[in-house]
């Protein structure tokens, strides 16, 4: 049973405290402390002209992939639209969005996609965004949410067996879009994959921060890098 078939199985159930997620049925990988565990996070939207890239889901997004999933599943929704909701509902939530559009707007992305926000990037009737993240499945470190840092996807072979599966291929379903990894870490990644010429042609937004609020730096890099990366919109042809 793959892992889609197992949460078929399970869409009657309720299965979303961590015992009933973080078990051996949904294990990918592991490597000394890192783990690697199966969420729903499989749509593509081929068609977007932005793609978002985060470091890795966390566990509150695990658990609202695997909620958001087997409730559409539930109602009778299928496969492909239940994945796509779960892109809609659980990337980026909360504030973290918030911080993300803002930071967009002043970078003045809308009036390059002829929205007047990028907050409309979001809807799930939009098709011009693809959120995605540089590890595709949640990766845990010792228990706890993977950062991104240590140790770095450069350096670990786990990790970066897990990009070469996933994020690669999924990289190669776009050309002249514009990619946006968020943070340090996300960022090291792609400059990776360019420079072995493992990407495909797109242009990839360098130096844009992590829009979490726990990044107390933000504003700063914001500001530091924020005229390289108006000018790499301005340049970029969708």
């Amino acid at each position: 049973m793959n892992f889609v078939e197992k949460l078929r199985a399970e869409a009657i159930k309720d299965i979303y405290a961590k015992v009933d997620l973080m078990k051996q049925e949904y294990l990918i990988a592991s490597e000394n402390n890192l783990i690697v565990y199966y969420a729903p996070f499989d749509y593509i939207n081929k068609d977007a002209s932005v793609v978002i890239v985060g470091i890795t889901p966390g566990w509150t997004q695990m658990e609202k992939s695997f909620r958001t999933a087997i409730e559409e599943l539930n109602k009778g929704t299928t496969l492909d639209e239940a994945f796509r909701k779960v892109k809609s509902e659980s990337s980026f939530a909360g504030s973290m969005r918030f911080n993300l559009i803002n930071m967009l707007d002043e970078l003045g992305l809308q009036y390059k996609l002829s929205l007047n926000s990028t907050a409309e990037l979001f809807d799930i009737d939009n098709d011009l965004l693809h959120s995605t993240s540089a590890l595709r499945y949640p990766v845990f470190n010792n228990g706890k949410n993977y950062t991104g840092s240590l140790p770095s996807p450069l350096k670990s072979q786990l990790l970066w067996s897990q990009i070469e599966a996933n994020l690669i291929p999924e990289m190669n379903h776009f050309t002249n879009s514009l990619v946006i990894p968020l943070g340090k870490n996300v960022d090291d990644v792609f400059t990776m994959l360019k420079v072995t010429g493992k990407l495909n042609n797109n242009s990839v937004l360098t130096g844009f921060p992590h829009p979490s609020g726990a990044n107390g730096h933000r504003a700063k890099q914001f500001e530091m890098n924020k005229a390289q990366m108006k000018e790499a919109i301005a340049n970029w042809n969708p």
